[in-house]
């Protein structure tokens, strides 16, 4: 995989900006807080803008808006729906916590170090490395208790701070009694985007805060178990991975939410229901025909849901291949390498065309080079041609982690021999071959003979006395 074979940001592409801080923990945060910050500006802004567009005199879901309708829904607007001056103080707040969110990544960016780990005190703890799972389940475990607090938030609205828009009397009303009832918060096991109360949606919402609430105690708390290190990849686009996944299932589910539940999506704001269908592609459409020219606001926004989710899940994918040790830029050049084996004229991508007209013998292009073509179905096969072949990716080392070569267009490869031009005999050999000598043939004189009395490289040894046998 890109990240687990090599920490080497130069194998990410330029289009992956995030690549580029993947190993600082601090430049991370700062991304974060910033798209917070793009997110806060833009739901203010929009709120502001829809309410300099809309009229009171024609319907909600004909007018294009979004932002006003989830207010209304949420019963900020009052049986009237939209409340012009609460809505703009709802925009400007969103704009100054923008701005705040905003401030916040300005400091991290700006007073501290590029990664956390570098800084002294509570700083420090908030470093993480993507194969340190305690330190991810921490993170995940925080993550889990905010998104429950935010349920808990909307439980709040509507049970003590002047409740919810209920379709079914057209009209907001506080939810005195919410459904605690485990058994009928079950039973929506099957038909969970068929709610069709608010005790019950708010009782669901209050069983999801707790399980939020509780899973995100228990990642802080208890760090994963040796089975979920063996079954879930902790490193940089795994996470990203099961990131986007979830992403992908909560906008299927918004899809359909919006699509068929008039409960959490009233007709009165969206318009009316409407109908799954498939041809060439799955979407939604409005039978009723409500609206002659365009689209209600519950259509397109039901379809940009489902096809932003279905993106995202393609993205999920794509980023688990690659944790998986999938590498998109191999296949690619595979393709092409074959691609061009198998063609009828087969030409490198290297190669100038041949010239026709009479040219100057230094500058006389050489034809097609006579190699062979490489096996469509074998991955690795030894060079035949190492005078002129195509790289077929079977070196032993990457050029770019030696010297910065990006691209390889030639490769040989070289079989070292090593040339022994001594070697000392072993002892029992070369006594066994100096009798075999002497035995075959007569030597004219015999061993030398030298003094015994001297140990061996203590001193020089005595003159050696060679006498006729």
């Amino acid at each position: 995989m890109m990240y687990a074979s090599s920490k080497n940001q130069e194998q990410y592409p330029w289009w992956a900006g995030n690549a580029r801080f993947i190993d600082l923990s601090n430049v991370f945060i700062v991304a974060h807080v910033a798209q917070a910050a793009l997110i806060m500006l833009w739901a203010g802004l929009i709120t502001l803008f829809e309410l300099s567009v809309y009229s009171p005199d024609a319907p909600m879901y004909s007018q294009g808006l979004i932002l006003l309708p989830h207010l209304a829904t949420e019963g900020w607007g009052g049986n009237a729906g939209v409340d012009a001056d609460l809505f703009f103080k709802i925009g400007v707040i969103h704009i100054v916590s923008a701005v705040v969110l905003a401030a916040g990544a300005l400091f991290h960016r700006d007073r501290l170090s590029p990664s956390l780990d570098m800084e002294r005190g509570n700083a420090s703890n908030f470093h993480f490395e993507w194969g340190d799972s305690k330190k991810l389940g921490f993170i995940l475990g925080h993550h889990l208790i905010i998104l429950g607090l935010g349920a808990l938030l909307l439980v709040a609205k509507a049970t003590s701070y002047g409740g919810l828009y209920d379709a079914n009397l057209e009209a907001v009303r506080v939810v005195t009694d919410p459904t605690l009832d485990p058994g009928t918060i079950w039973s929506y096991r099957t038909s969970l985007f068929y709610v069709d109360n608010l005790e019950d949606l708010v009782g669901g919402h209050i069983y999801v805060a707790a399980l939020l609430i509780l899973g995100g105690a228990w990642h802080i708390v208890v760090p994963p178990f040796n089975w979920v290190k063996r079954v879930f990849m902790f490193s940089a686009d795994g996470i990203l991975a099961y990131s986007l996944f979830g992403l992908a299932l909560a906008g299927f589910a918004a899809s359909y939410y919006c699509g068929f539940n008039t409960l959490a999506y009233p007709v009165e704001f969206y318009g009316p229901s409407l109908v799954l269908q498939s041809s060439f592609l799955p979407y939604y459409f409005d039978p009723s025909g409500v609206l002659e020219q365009g689209y209600t606001a519950r259509m397109w926004l039901a379809n940009a849901h489902f096809y932003l989710a279905f993106f995202f899940l393609q993205g999920g994918l794509w980023h688990f291949q690659l944790a998986k040790g999938f590498d998109p830029k191999s296949m690619l050049q595979s393709w092409e390498q074959s691609k061009i084996a198998a063609s009828d004229n087969p030409s490198l991508v290297y190669q100038k065309p041949i010239l026709l007209e009479p040219r100057p013998q230094l500058q006389v292009s050489y034809g097609m080079p006579q190699a062979k073509t490489m096996s469509l179905l074998k991955r690795e096969q030894p060079f035949e041609d190492y005078f002129y072949c195509q790289s077929q990716g079977i070196e032993t080392s990457d050029l770019t982690e030696v010297n910065g070569v990006e691209r390889t267009l030639y490769q040989t490869t070289y079989n070292t021999v090593d040339y022994r031009f001594y070697q000392r005999a072993r002892e029992d050999a070369a006594k066994e071959s100096f009798a075999k000598t002497a035995s075959l043939l007569d030597t004219l004189y015999g061993m030398a003979k030298t003094s015994s009395e001297f140990p061996s490289h203590s001193r020089a040894s005595d003159p050696a006395i060679y006498e006729p046998r």
